[in-house]
């Protein structure tokens, strides 16, 4: 005889009191016995008798039987060895990228003329633009008027060109960060351009009130950042100036123009594309006691337990006198000597 459904078609539930002891194996099984489910409950019931207690450490609290440790960021970032350590061909990058830079330095000392694409107000210049350097109407430095001492907009020559002063603006993707293009299959950076946050590029804006030529566009307002300060082209200006005018303003001249004055070791690696005196960027980061000692592995063992080096380019000449030896010794290589009136006292050399 079946059983009666209870009211609503439901089926009565079991008390509480047996829910939570134990619960039933479902119908057509060949074992009745009964599951006991109390174990999270005394789990429970351990933690509330016995709370996690924590202490006060360093500002935070820390739960008992644990120590914590602050992660602070390094005091002087080295850049540099991580690249080095990122990239077998480093030297040669690194070359290939500033060498329209060194070359614009060296016309710059030589003519005493120096251009350059910064903020206004700042004491370091983004880019030093030399005669490939591309102005917004799509044309060369080459391409535009001479400066002759007085006019400082130099109207650009080429036939048919509206533009009435050369204004810098990037011409390569790393100029603003964006690497990763390079690596890509077939890509052609010739065929590269500065956008606009419209979508067309610089050269299809007009060169005089910036008009996008292809939509409503008014003005061209750059879809990216600088690579060195990390602000919009519009915020940037291109300033042609003489030695003496940058010296009022503190701003480098001479030697000091040069990419990387303030790091020697980086430098050198521009001028020549080597990287082979900087001191392994592998040995640093390297564990010190997962070597063993014996064999072939002995010299590397010594050197990794060497004390620290300095980050590169940074505090390379702790000792003054070791600093001015240095100086002297190096002084007659290359053909840039002596002190400059700005930046520090380290000598621009090149092999």
């Amino acid at each position: 005889m079946s059983k009666r459904p209870t009211p609503g078609g439901q089926q009565q539930r079991a008390p509480a009191a047996q829910r939570s002891s134990s619960v039933g194996v479902p119908r057509g099984s060949a074992n009745r016995s009964l599951v006991p489910t109390n174990s999270r409950n005394n789990v429970i019931e351990r933690i509330a008798q016995n709370p996690i207690r924590f202490h006060e450490e360093n500002g935070m609290m820390v739960p008992d039987g644990y120590t914590s440790h602050v992660i602070r960021p390094a005091a002087k970032g080295d850049v540099v060895t991580m690249a080095r350590a990122m990239n077998r061909d480093f030297g040669s990058k690194a070359k290939a990228m500033f060498q329209s830079e060194v070359d614009a330095a060296r016309d710059a000392i030589e003519q005493d003329l120096y251009i350059s694409y910064r903020q206004p107000g700042k004491d370091f210049d983004c880019y030093r633009v030399g005669a490939i350097g591309k102005c917004f109407c799509g044309h060369t430095l080459d391409e535009h008027a001479r400066f002759n001492g007085k006019v400082r907009r130099l109207k650009c020559q080429s036939g048919g060109c509206a533009c009435e002063g050369f204004a810098y603006i990037p011409s390569r993707p790393d100029e603003v960060g964006e690497f990763w293009l390079a690596k890509r299959p077939g890509f052609d950076p010739s065929t590269w351009r500065a956008k606009c946050r419209c979508g067309h590029a610089h050269d299809r804006h007009e060169p005089k009130y910036k008009r996008c030529k292809e939509c409503s566009c008014s003005n061209f307002n750059s879809n990216f950042l600088c690579a060195a300060c990390s602000n919009h082209w519009e915020q940037h200006e291109t300033f042609i100036e003489r030695g003496s005018e940058r010296e009022q303003q503190n701003l480098p001249t001479g030697e000091f123009y040069m990419p990387f004055a303030e790091l020697p070791d980086m430098q050198q690696v521009i001028l020549t594309g080597s990287d082979a005196h900087m001191p392994s960027p592998y040995l640093d980061a390297a564990p010190r006691q997962s070597l063993p000692q014996s064999g072939g592995m002995r010299g590397r063992s010594n050197a990794l337990q060497a004390s620290n080096r300095p980050a590169i380019g940074y505090d390379q000449y702790s000792n003054p006198s070791a600093r001015g030896e240095s100086n002297a010794s190096t002084s007659q290589k290359g053909p840039m000597r002596g002190r400059g009136p700005l930046r520090g006292s380290h000598q621009a050399t090149e092999e």
